[in-house]
């Protein structure tokens, strides 16, 4: 699993590029381990390239509205986000969290609408300096994963992205993201009830010069790329060296 994040960035155009040179670059076999996240503006431009030339290429929303049968102006809801062609979402990225001050009972609004939709969640979870520095990390993320509890957990993934990470050109040490990721699966057979292994994605300053390696941990099972997902060719890079590794 591998995830282009784009956030708050793009064009029709710049969509349609990043698609065409994707196709161009990635082995039709090696597309489907890809989920590609424009904002919500571009989903039907996306998907209508994606569907037309019959790339292998998953779609995700960034967010969704928690409550569909609660119309809210400048809102879109789960089934929107299917008539749309996706198959993923993002929830509780730590950007929601803090700038559009999302705390877990509106996560789990969330987590609950893209379940009855059938949409498969990328439920982010990271801690933040402070609490790293305070030896509270762990703790930081087992809250943010109880909101896991009672889904489907076919429906489930989870993407790690540190705090203190996103955006700024630091990583972990790579013992740190497999402990890390190591914990959370841990907690997640409890929380779920399952000895199914669920997929944890790392994301947080990922480029094309540390993906491998990072992808290479065992407790690694994908990538949440933000900016460096912007770059087609940079992006595709990341999906064939790891590929190549596999």
């Amino acid at each position: 699993m591998i995830i282009a994040n784009w956030k708050m960035n793009g064009s029709k155009e710049e969509v349609k590029n990043w698609i065409d040179i994707f196709n161009d670059h990635v082995e039709y076999e090696n597309q489907s381990g890809c989920i590609f996240c424009p904002p919500s503006c571009f989903l039907d431009n996306a998907n209508e390239i994606i569907s037309s030339n019959n790339i292998q290429l998953n779609l995700g929303s960034q967010d969704l509205d928690p409550d569909a049968d609660n119309p809210s102006t400048g809102g879109i809801s789960g089934k929107m986000l299917k008539d749309l062609g996706c198959d993923y979402v993002l929830i509780g990225h730590s950007e929601r969290r803090m700038y559009f001050n999302e705390h877990e009972d509106v996560l789990l609004q969330k987590l609950t609408s893209a379940a009855l939709n059938n949409l498969k969640i990328v439920y982010c979870v990271g801690e933040t300096k402070e609490q790293r520095e305070q030896g509270m990390a762990i703790e930081a993320i087992k809250i943010q994963l109880r909101a896991l509890k009672g889904l489907p957990v076919n429906l489930i993934s989870v993407a790690y992205e540190p705090i203190w990470s996103i955006g700024k050109g630091i990583t972990p040490s790579l013992d740190s993201i497999h402990e890390m990721h190591q914990i959370i699966k841990d907690e997640l057979k409890s929380i779920l009830n399952t000895e199914e292994n669920i997929l944890v994605s790392y994301g947080g300053s990922v480029s094309a010069e540390n993906a491998v390696s990072i992808s290479l941990l065992n407790s690694v099972d994908g990538l949440l790329i933000g900016g460096a997902s912007l770059n087609p060719e940079s992006f595709s890079k990341v999906v064939n060296n790891i590929t190549i590794q596999d």
